[in-house]
């Protein structure tokens, strides 16, 4: 009995394993992809900045200024009598520096006044000094310009320290060297952002010189320290803040789309030759726009006036008579007009929804922008004729539904500076003329002269 149980329990654990293994590999094979629509990607791209990431700084960029006052308290070798609290002693604190990246820079600053050597004696010193300066914090709640509003900064650096009164208090050996030893500093600067000009901040730094430094000691070692502390304001001159670098990842998205799409739309254009060409019932499957005559329109009007084409020969070789008498219903002019010759013998169409004067894609209109300018331009006639499919709708509404689309085209021309005395609307009412009853959904746009 027990060699049952544990082998069913066996069994059980093995199952268990098995289908942890299968849901993790289901679970390993996911994988988030990033979709856009056809609108989006044929749309410009607003630019995208990288996080964190700023250009490095050009020489009139992000210089500042900065003035402070606090205390300082001298710690020699020997220490001598009293306490650090026994030796605090006024500090200025004043520096010139440069921001070469968000997190890097560099400064050079003065300290001075007095100090209380080891045998509590005031003696006058200056401290001129180089550091590097680090931005832990660069990047942490930047505004729009990259400047944070905290920024914690340790330092490090060399400089050269004088005392005054060294020559007149000197016990030691040495002579009068020991009066301007090598020094370090170090610490750590904190800022508060008030403007992206102005910061708040406050101190707390370090210096370590020779021993001999206030008189009293070895000049050979290094041995006396003074520790201080300061608060004051800073101030950027020139430029200030950083420029952002532009993420390239949308554009190359789109580039990739576009491409693709390309060669999408060449397929589908080479498709519909093949069936255009190979259409066997005599009626033509879709119409096909070709703006060769409206971009070479400026050179058709240098020609002479025999070069000219008449508005029945252009309109029936490119369209099959369209604009004759389709269904007996030639009406609605907006204006009247002798005989004209056209000057561009490819018309230009508009498709539309069903049963509907709203274009199927709003981005059409974009070519009416051409048509008006050269309109005005030369002084030319435009014609403008509308349709509806007979498969759909009775008679009088396809005839009302026509006349709707002509208008609705000769409206826009009106609004982009065409005169109305240019505009000839014409309606065809229901037809059948295209295979696909979408394509019977149109107006005609043709330039006469």
């Amino acid at each position: 009995m027990r060699k049952k149980i544990l082998s069913t329990a066996m069994m059980c654990l093995a199952a268990m394993t098995a289908s942890a293994q299968t849901a993790r590999q289901n679970s390993d094979s996911l994988y988030i992809q990033k979709s856009y629509s056809q609108e989006q990607m044929l749309m410009p791209v607003n630019p995208t900045y990288l996080k964190h990431v700023s250009e490095a700084a050009n020489w009139g960029r992000n210089w500042f200024i900065e003035a402070k006052g606090g205390a300082s308290a001298f710690l020699g070798t020997p220490i001598g009598c009293g306490d650090v609290f026994d030796r605090v002693t006024p500090l200025l604190q004043i520096g010139v520096g440069k921001w070469f990246t968000p997190a890097i820079g560099g400064r050079i600053g003065f300290q001075g006044l007095c100090f209380k050597n080891s045998e509590f004696q005031t003696m006058k010193y200056q401290f001129v000094h180089a550091d590097f300066l680090y931005n832990i914090t660069s990047g942490i709640r930047q505004n729009e310009s990259g400047i944070p509003l905290w920024d914690v900064i340790p330092f490090v650096g060399v400089g050269m320290i004088h005392n005054s009164d060294w020559i007149n208090n000197c016990t030691c050996q040495g002579g009068s060297s020991g009066s301007h030893p090598f020094a370090f500093t170090y610490g750590v600067e904190a800022r508060y952002r008030i403007s992206d000009r102005v910061h708040i901040i406050g101190e707390v730094s370090g210096m370590l010189t020779a021993k001999n430094f206030d008189g009293i000691g070895n000049s050979t070692k290094f041995g006396d320290n003074m520790i201080s502390i300061s608060a004051g304001l800073s101030f950027i001159i020139g430029k200030t803040g950083w420029k952002r670098v532009v993420d390239a990842t949308p554009y190359i998205e789109q580039n990739t789309y576009l491409k693709e799409y390309l060669a999408y739309m060449n397929d589908m254009n080479a498709h519909l030759e093949k069936r255009l060409a190979g259409n066997s019932d005599g009626k033509t499957v879709y119409p096909k726009n070709s703006y060769s005559g409206l971009n070479s329109l400026r050179a058709r009007l240098s020609m002479s006036g025999n070069g000219g084409v008449s508005d029945r020969d252009a309109v029936d070789g490119e369209n099959g008579n369209a604009l004759g008498n389709i269904n007996g219903n030639r009406s609605d002019s907006l204006t009247h007009s002798d005989h004209l010759k056209v000057c561009v013998g490819v018309p230009v169409y508009f498709f539309f929804k069903l049963n509907s004067d709203k274009l199927v894609d709003e981005s059409q209109l974009v070519n009416l922008d051409d048509i008006a300018k050269i309109a005005k331009e030369e002084n030319l006639k435009i014609q403008i004729s509308g349709a509806a499919d007979s498969a759909t709708g009775t008679q009088s509404g396809n005839h009302d539904l026509g006349k709707r689309r002509a208008k609705y085209i000769a409206k826009a021309l009106i609004k982009r500076g065409v005169d109305k005395c240019q505009i000839q609307a014409f309606n065809y009412g229901g037809i059948d003329k295209y295979k696909a009853n979408e394509a019977n959904r149109f107006t005609i746009v043709v330039l006469l002269k």
